[in-house]
Parts: structure tokens; sequence; C-alpha cells
């Protein structure tokens, strides 16, 4: 972005001309401060801090974070729940199937608020051989997010046949629990109503016993709320206790003498109420790529009775990734109460490197450096780049400040910050062997505040290359450095792994334009060149995690780089891959 090409000297006069140089808009400050990039997770439902995580790893190193999950007070409204409604549609259930079809569309919007909701549909007879039920269950719906769907599904109900007492639930809950299409890591509840108990064993010779329906729910983690329409207090639902030991064995509820013209609202307390307490806490650990290992400590917290969402609850877990392969592996670690997803993190970690240079014929260590990435603002809240603070950070821990800075205010009167140590000296001093870990042109300056990225100084028309391979896109628009490619020649490559490449001030070829117009976006592979700078400088980012481009991240601070770019200096290079401090944002 050019009002953000800042290029600072030794020496504070050459500091403020150098600034005045900048070129810009007062325009670009007012949109910036338009643009939210607050990156922390929005607060409201469950939570797991942090709620993204990127680093690199060599090959069977280790690293250890600390992830805190908080259970809050109240409903979720983040949770991942699959609703099966399995209906008794024997003869005497007639006016409770109307009821529920002509309600279903209430029940739905009533739990949207819950977070990720999804429904299946099914129903049961009976099974007799001489006065034989067209079926003994039936799917009439597998789990899905399409509301006409599932409201079809209720609507196939029809009250007919069961010609004794006793139904065949046992069977039908047995193969809900087998054969539904149960989302990974969904809070999974079975509505089940009816007014007759089963039979024991129910179902096709040789049948499904109670003990044999029970196992199969519970294997799948589901709970069951069993609703009790019957009216007459000596044939229910749970004659024999059938229903209540269903319904304790799976963490869920009996609900005896349900009023049929109440039961839409009834439907809804159930679910609701089937997270007001919960017994286990844990991450799950399933998604984990076959290129890391990872443990978890402790595994879970689990009540001696139950937790209730009467208050907040925090839960610590320490997770320890180890690197087994070289790859780049984004996936996401789901936060598990009693087995269902209540909210997820995200992590993105690099073995053995990731990108190579943008710049031919430089390296990361090489190419010549008139500003670093800003890491100060990272450990900010909310996190906002080109906001300045007290403080500039570098990749590698050398710090700015304020108060030994210097501002300057720059021809479209915006003010850039280059701050200095206490001491005054060089920054990326030369180290006792000679090597340099970092070519920074701007000595005793540490440039600027809030920035975002790296301005690496180069000749107008030096090829820019493409760092790895994905599909690049144009900027429309920039959520952290504001306008897109019509005004700053920014594009992005996405690598299709969880991380993205960010150029600017790099107007890209004729032949990668054409496919983008053609495309949408161009097919790159590494190495290729994409466009040539057209200023004194490229300004070159990494984001991670996520399509809306706000995560910033630090290269050299995540040891990103790949080993094959070039570098002369593999002692420095060691060195910083051995110290640096993953991001957690």
């Amino acid at each position: 972005m050019k009002s953000k090409a800042s290029k600072f000297s030794g020496g504070a006069l050459a500091v403020v001309m150098a600034l005045l140089a900048l070129a810009g808009s007062a325009f670009f400050t007012f949109l910036v401060l338009l643009i939210p990039v607050n990156v922390l997770a929005v607060v409201g439902g469950d939570t797991v801090v942090p709620a993204n995580y990127a680093t690199s790893l060599k090959l069977g190193a280790s690293v250890t974070i600390t992830k805190t999950v908080t259970i809050r007070a109240g409903t979720p409204t983040s949770a991942l729940v699959d609703v099966f409604f399995l209906a008794d549609t024997t003869g005497s259930m007639g006016a409770t199937l109307a009821n529920v079809q002509a309600g279903a569309a209430s029940i739905i919007a009533g739990l949207s608020g819950l977070g990720d909701v999804a429904y299946g549909v099914g129903e049961y007879k009976d099974y007799d051989l001489y006065y034989p039920d067209p079926f003994v269950f039936r799917l009439n719906q597998d789990i899905t997010n399409n509301a006409d769907l599932i409201q079809t599904g209720i609507n196939a109900w029809v009250a007919s046949g069961g010609y004794d007492w006793k139904e065949g639930q046992l069977y039908a809950l047995k193969q809900v629990a087998d054969t539904v299409a149960w989302r990974p890591g969904s809070t999974r509840i079975i509505i089940w109503f009816g007014d007759a108990s089963g039979h024991d064993p129910a179902g096709p010779p040789p049948g499904v016993t109670e003990t044999e329906a029970t196992a199969a729910l519970v294997a799948q983690t589901i709970k069951v709320m069993a609703l009790d329409v019957s009216l007459d207090p000596y044939y229910t639902l749970n004659t024999d206790g059938q229903a209540q030991r269903i319904a304790d064995a799976t963490n869920g509820n009996y609900y005896s003498g349900i009023n049929v013209d109440q039961i839409v609202t009834d439907i809804q307390n159930a679910i609701i109420s089937s997270f007001q307490t919960y017994s286990t806490v844990s991450l799950g650990t399933d998604m984990v790529p076959a290129g890391l290992t990872v443990t978890v400590e402790p595994p879970s917290y689990t009540s001696e009775g139950s937790y209730d969402r009467s208050i907040d609850r925090t839960f610590t877990f320490d997770v320890t990734f180890t690197a087994l392969s070289p790859g780049a592996y984004n996936f996401s670690i789901p936060v598990l109460v009693d087995g269902g997803t209540m909210a997820t993190e995200q992590d993105n970690i690099v073995v053995g490197g990731l990108l190579g240079f943008p710049l031919p014929g430089y390296t990361p260590f090489t190419a010549p450096v008139s500003a670093v990435m800003d890491n100060s603002v990272l450990e900010r809240t909310p996190i906002e780049f080109y906001v300045p603070g007290d403080v500039i950070k570098a990749f590698n821990g050398e710090t700015g400040e304020r108060q030994y800075g210097a501002i300057a205010l720059d021809e479209w009167e915006q003010y850039w910050w280059a701050f200095m140590n206490s001491t005054h000296t060089d920054f990326f001093r030369p180290a006792a062997t000679g090597v340099r870990p970092l070519n920074y042109t701007n000595g005793q300056y540490l440039s600027y505040a809030g920035n975002p990225g790296y301005n690496y100084d180069v000749p107008e028309g030096t090829p820019v290359l493409a760092t790895a391979d994905g599909q690049l896109f144009k900027a429309e628009i920039d959520p952290v450095n504001g306008a897109g490619y019509d005004y700053y020649n920014n594009s992005f490559i996405d690598h299709l792994n969880g991380w993205y490449s960010w150029y600017l001030y790099a107007p890209l070829t004729p032949a990668i334009l054409a496919e983008i117009n053609a495309n949408g976006f161009a097919q790159v592979t590494k190495g290729q060149v994409i466009g040539n700078t057209c200023g004194d400088h490229l300004h070159f980012e990494v984001r991670a995690n996520g399509s809306d481009h706000q995560n910033v991240v630090d290269p050299y601070k995540l040891g990103l780089w790949l080993t094959n770019t070039g570098h002369i200096e593999p002692v420095i290079l060691l060195l910083l891959q051995d110290s640096y401090t993953p991001i957690g944002y």
C-alpha cells in the first residue's frame, strides 16, 4: 500500500526525509479505520482461547500450548447439534402426529439459536406375523439442514397399524443409532414420542433387545428424550420402566403425561434442557493429521455428579504437538461437551518450512528490509494494524519504544512512527560471528509502528515470485490494508492449506491477469513470476486461518521460510527456528 511504504535511514534527518517521501492518501487512513480487523473469537457462546493458532516446527520438534475452554452459563449458541424425530405412527397416535406436523417449522425456528442444528426423521410401527405392518422402522429423512426436506419427512407420517399394545421401538432405536448419518462431533438427540411400551425383543427374529438397543445408543453418544403421550395410567411408553431406563442410560430424560396439544413446546423444551447439565469436557483430536502427534493433558474433565450451566465454567488443557513428517497442516480441534461440539479452535502447523522467497536473487535474510512487521499488534486487544502503540516489536523480540521514537508527517498529512531502543543502537546488529540475521537498512530506527508485513527495498520492475503453489487472486478489497488491486496493485495466493501470501505494489503480468479475468483466479506454482514491483519496494505479508484474510502472522517468527530458499546464514536460521515464539490469536 502506497501510504504504508516507509523507508528509514540511520540518521534522524534521513528518517524524517524518508517519511516525507511516503506515498499514500488520507482517505486510506479513514478507510482502514472503518474496517474491523479483530481476529479474536466473538464472545457469546462457549469459547476456546486461543481461537486460532499458527506455528512452524522442525522434524521431531514439539510445542505445547494452553487452551482455555469456557462453557457459558445459559443455553449454548455455537453447538453442532443433530436432532432425530422418532415417532410411533401406529393407529392411536393420529392427534400427536398432526400436531407435530403442524408445528415442525416452529420447532426448527425456535431452536436455530443453538448453533448449527440439523434434523432427521423416522417412524416405527410393530412386527407381527399374523397382522403385519408395512414396516417396523422407516427412515423418512436422514440428517439434513434443509427445512423443506425435514417437513416433507414429518408429513410422511400416517397413523395406522399396531394390532397389539406393544410396539417395535427397540428395533427402531437401534436402527437410528446404527444407520443414521450422524455428523462427526455433533451433540446427538433423539426426540422419541409414543404412547405404548415396546416388545423385547422387537423386530424381525431374532429381534432387538433393550440391552442391545441401549448399547447401540450409548456407543453413538446419543441422548434419548422420551416423551410419553399416553393418557392411560396403566399402559404407557414407560410400562415396566423401559423408557426411563433407556433415557437414564443415555443421559437423556423421560417425560410423562405429555399433553398432545402442547407437544411442540414440550419438544423444544426437551431439546434445550438436554444442554443444561453435562458430565464431561474434552478436546477432540480426531482431525489432527497423520504428520503430527498430539497429546492432551488432562484428557478430559469429568464431574462426579454433573456440571450445570448456571454459571460460566473454565477448563484448561495443555496440548502438545510433535512433528513427524514435512507438510503444511490446517485442521481444527473441537471443544466436546459430553461428546458434542460446542466450539472449535483452528490450527495451522508447518513442518519443515512452507514458503519460498518472493524475490529472485535474494533470501529472507539478504533482501534489504526497510520496515518489519510490528508483532506488538498481536499482543493487543483488539488486533488492529496501522494503529501505533507504545512499542514496536520485531520477530526476534527486539523492541523500539515510542519514548525514543521519531514521528514525521508526510505530504498526505499522515503520521508514521519509527522508534529507537534505550541505547540508540542498531537493530539486527551483526552477531559475533559476523553474520547478520536480517539485512535491515534503517539502523537504530525500528520502523514502523503498526506495520502488518515486510517492506523489501528492490529496484522498480523487479520480478515477483509465487512463494508456493496455489490460486492467485486480485484483491477486490483488503481487510487489513484497505483498498484493492486497482489502487494498491495488491493480490494474494491462497495456498489451499490455510495459508495466504499477500503482495502489494506488484502489478500482475498480462498473462496472469488474462487467466484471472477468464477464471476468477490464476493457478500458479512456486517460483513462477507473477508480476513486477511498481515502485522502490515490495510489501509482503503472510496470513493464516480463514477466508477473511485478516489473521496476519510473521513468517520470520514462525519459521515459515523453506530451507531451499538460498539461505547463506544456516547458523542464524537454526537459532531462529529453535527460539521463535508460536502465535496464538
